[in-house]
């Protein structure tokens, strides 16, 4: 049940902070454009489709670049706090932020903890730099830099 588990308390936990970000992103739509889709008749999903996801493109495609940088990097307090460090979970909930953390105390290995976080980094800019290329060939407007 672990994973599920995982899965649930990250989407609780971003859910807040995301919907600021994508509600602030439609406060800057002009209003008057939805007036005149009403005025047209256009309904709520037709407003959605046509109005809301065109106004929310380039934050779609910045919270996109954003998060694919962290794919390798796990919420270290989550996974170490939430299964309370047991160690019969670690097959199911251990990652390279609570391996490597582990490495450091019980072996107390600064050089292979140091490594790992430097691959992670590494691994996360790479990801960034190449998701930010992709999307400025699909939509150069929608791109960071």
């Amino acid at each position: 049940y672990w994973p599920v588990i995982f899965i649930l308390a990250n989407i609780w936990k971003g859910m807040g902070y995301t919907s600021l970000i994508y509600y602030a992103a439609l406060m800057g739509a002009d209003e008057q454009i939805y007036e005149a889709a009403r005025i047209d008749g256009a309904g709520k999903l037709a407003q959605i489709w046509y109005i809301s996801i065109p106004t929310l493109r380039a934050i779609i495609s910045m919270m996109f670049i954003l998060n694919i940088g962290k794919l390798f990097n796990s919420d270290f307090g989550m996974f170490y706090n939430l299964p309370l460090n047991s160690t019969m979970l670690y097959s199911t909930t251990d990652v390279l932020s609570t391996f490597t953390y582990r490495a450091l105390i019980k072996l107390g290995d600064i050089g292979m903890s140091s490594a790992a976080s430097f691959y992670q980094s590494v691994v996360g800019f790479i990801l960034v730099m190449i998701s930010n290329r992709i999307i400025k060939k699909i939509d150069p407007d929608s791109a960071m830099l």
